[in-house]
Order: structure tokens, then C-alpha cells, then sequence
């Protein structure tokens, strides 16, 4: 599992939310930030966006990827980066499902406590 973080401009975050659906990546968080990159002297922060995805494999990373780059790419300084990093252990608090099972769709499942409900939900993330 892979955590990808991307800050950005805000003027693409439409663009790069509508390409990561068209790819079917549907969980995601989106943070206002303000930040500073090395190109400009000033001490002047600039808003930004933050996205923040948890995808199950490499295949989803690359495609996630892609997207963001596809959509948010210029080539002003200050476009905004990405990063990757793994992903130890993810929980879907409502259900206690752990791992790839918090990452895909949710039927009927046992919850902790041996409470049976019925869950219909799209793709979701731990950030849902």
C-alpha cells in the first residue's frame, strides 16, 4: 500500500480530482495549506493544496500519478510536488476491516463485536 501526497496550485484541483475519477481513484483527502518553495527568495508562504491518496498497489500508484501529473502539470516554478511513501497498516474505523480490505468496497461483513450490518459504499480510503 502507497500514501501519495501532492501539493499543488489551487487552480488545478478540479482537473486533477476529475482525472483521478476518470483512473476510478475515488478516495481522496484535500487539504488548504499555505507553503514556501526554494525557487522564490522571499519569505512570502503561497496557498497551496494538499492531496492526499492511500492506494492498495504500484499499479494504482502509477496510475494516481499520472493523473495528478497530467492534470496539475506547467511549466512555471511552483507548479507544486509529489512524493510517495509506503504504507504500513490501514483501518476502516467504522468497520475494523484492516489492510485491503479498508481500501475496496464494503458488503455485508462482521464488524468488531460480532455486530453484523449491511455497508454499501464506493471505493473509500482511511481519509473517507
Amino acid at each position: 500500500m502507497f500514501q501519495i501526497n501532492a501539493v499543488l496550485n489551487p487552480s488545478v484541483i478540479d482537473d486533477v480530482v476529475q482525472g483521478l475519477h476518470d483512473e476510478k481513484i475515488h478516495g481522496i483527502t484535500i487539504t488548504n495549506v499555505v507553503g514556501k518553495g526554494c525557487f522564490n527568495k522571499e519569505n512570502k508562504l503561497i496557498e497551496k493544496v494538499l492531496i492526499v491518496i492511500v492506494v492498495a498497489d504500484t499499479i494504482h500508484k502509477e496510475k494516481a500519478m499520472e493523473a495528478i501529473r497530467a492534470n496539475a502539470q506547467d511549466i512555471e516554478h511552483g507548479t507544486g510536488k509529489m512524493w510517495v511513501t509506503p504504507v504500513l497498516e490501514v483501518e476502516r474505523i467504522r468497520t475494523g476491516e484492516k489492510d485491503l480490505d479498508a481500501l475496496s468496497f464494503t458488503t455485508k461483513k462482521e464488524v468488531l463485536h460480532s455486530e453484523k450490518v449491511e455497508v454499501f459504499s464506493s471505493i473509500d480510503t482511511p481519509s473517507s
